[in-house]
């Protein structure tokens, strides 16, 4: 077969499945779940930067969560906005493994800042006289270098797919471009990067979620031992919060990968629910359920409020 013959280079995204008569109503949907999520996030960012009781580690690594939020949510609503406002449901294979790229990449380093998350609160909770030994350069230095090494890998992925030949078909069914639904459009090339990709993301999500475990398992031991006092309070408190954005990230992680490894088994629905999941909710449920469960974030948050009441007022 020449393949370079019925090779595709554009693609047609397919949206949200048996949406079809209903673009408004879509449109405007994905709209305000955009509009919460910069708001929300943005939020979260202004409070860290402006309330002093707020700068500590964990604060300023949930203020770069809040931004990454921002960053993977602009990836992929804002096309999803152009397909049902402009019907612009073609996409480049450039702009398809770009938009796959940054998916991928802030999925990855939302799983290195939960790391990071649960040793700051393994560490607070668990070994209090060593939290001031914490340096905050030194915590986020490590956590953009191991951001950055992770990103680097997925380079390679990215440029084996724009060297891969499609002939299969040029339909996306999904909302946005990710690994799974572009690499089995593929009848050549993507060997390689097969053999990369999924090996390397359990690799990664594995480890990252074993200490993640670990570190929680540690403060709930803590939180059993201190009684009813205010040490279990904390504790208990700061693992329900952390827990909720955890089993949200890593379940619709986990699948996300097995859809495609064994795709049969799953409706067009499902691969949807579980994408706009991963990718567009996960942002929005990340500031609310941190700025709800976190005290110093919710009663700042109120203090804002009430500042505004005053300024309005006077």
């Amino acid at each position: 077969m020449n393949h370079s013959a019925l090779r595709y280079t554009e693609f047609i995204l397919q949206g949200v499945p048996n949406g079809d008569g209903h673009d408004l109503v879509i449109f405007i949907s994905f709209l305000l779940v955009y509009i919460v999520i910069i708001v929300a996030n943005l939020t979260i960012m202004f409070l860290v930067k402006t309330e002093s009781n707020l700068h500590s580690p964990m604060y300023y690594l949930l203020c770069i969560l809040a931004g990454i939020d921002i960053i993977l949510s602009s990836v992929t609503i804002p096309k999803i906005l152009a397909m049902y406002s402009f019907q612009s449901k073609m996409i480049s294979l450039e702009a398809c493994v770009t938009q796959m790229f940054f998916v991928y990449c802030t999925a990855l380093s939302e799983s290195t800042l939960l790391v990071a998350m649960a040793y700051d609160r393994y560490v607070a909770i668990c070994q209090p006289f060593n939290y001031h030994k914490l340096k905050l350069r030194y915590v986020l230095s490590a956590v953009a270098l191991i951001i950055f090494l992770r990103a680097m890998l997925f380079v390679a992925v990215a440029a084996l797919l724009t060297q891969a030949t499609y002939c299969r078909s040029n339909f996306i069914q999904n909302c946005y471009c990710n690994y799974g639904s572009l690499s089995k459009l593929a009848c050549q090339g993507v060997t390689v990067s097969d053999a990369i990709t999924y090996p390397l993301s359990f690799l990664i999500t594995l480890p990252d979620s074993s200490l993640i475990i670990f570190s929680y398992f540690k403060i709930f031991k803590v939180a059993f031992h201190a009684g009813q006092g205010e040490a279990r309070s904390k504790a208990l408190n700061t693992c329900t919060s952390h827990c909720c954005v955890l089993m949200l990230f890593y379940t619709s992680a986990l699948f996300e990968f097995t859809m495609y490894l064994v795709p049969s088994i799953f409706s067009s629905e499902l691969h949807f629910v579980v994408a706009v999941t991963f990718a567009i909710f996960q942002p929005v449920f990340n500031p609310i359920i941190y700025g709800v469960r976190t005290k110093e974030i919710r009663n700042s948050f109120l203090k804002l409020l009430g500042r505004r009441r005053v300024t309005d007022g006077s």
